[in-house]
């Protein structure tokens, strides 16, 4: 399943992604409650060694906005999928805290699923985490979420898995509680490498 950012992620992230991942047939709440982030807005630069990429942010349909992610060296030789990426999303603010829903599609370019990220703005500085794939997993073994598991692909009810992959099949709100309920550093426990604004929206 391909991930939001992938491309941007040090390279043992990236892998993780590759392998493993935490979706949702909801989003965190619906498009016409939410609104569009214009701190967004503009071009971000990050990544590590050759693996270094810049993502520029707009705002398409309020609440809805688009990433486009350009890799600087895209014929370096990386593991990394090193092609120019696109994804739309929308911001969910719960709380104190920031959220993107991120848009994943199938073969056939139709909307799947959602990706949630958290993610922090200070100054000029971005940083994102991608959901783990435990808690979401034990919440659902235990009936807290109502969910899928899965490792390798094949339907599980069992003790949680090193490389699985969980879909989240409840609704915007009981899943909102689960993460207003979690330890939001242990939720969401895969940090992205940090980016940061080189160009703001209109420069």
């Amino acid at each position: 399943m391909k991930a939001f950012l992938s491309i941007t992620v040090p390279l043992v992230f990236c892998l993780l992604i590759a392998s493993c991942t935490t979706s949702s047939v909801n989003p965190l709440a619906s498009p016409k409650v939410c609104q569009a982030d214009p701190r967004l807005v503009g071009d971000w630069h990050g990544g590590t060694g050759s693996d270094q990429s810049t993502c520029h942010f707009t705002i398409t349909k309020a609440p809805w906005m688009h990433v486009d992610i350009v890799p600087d060296h895209p014929d370096s030789k990386s593991k990394i999928n090193r092609t120019p990426e696109s994804y739309d999303f929308f911001p969910t603010v719960i709380g104190k805290n920031t959220f993107l829903n991120v848009v994943q599609r199938d073969e056939n370019d139709h909307a799947k699923s959602y990706l949630f990220i958290r993610y922090k703005i200070s100054g000029n500085r971005l940083r994102l985490w991608l959901m783990s794939q435990q808690l979401p997993a034990a919440a659902i073994r235990a009936g807290k979420l109502k969910g899928l598991v899965s490792p390798d692909g094949v339907d599980i009810a069992q003790k949680p898995a090193p490389d699985i992959d969980v879909t989240l099949n409840d609704s915007s709100e009981n899943i909102v509680k689960f993460i207003q309920a979690s330890n939001l550093d242990r939720l969401f426990d895969t940090p992205m490498t940090p980016f940061y604004r080189v160009k703001p929206a209109g420069k």
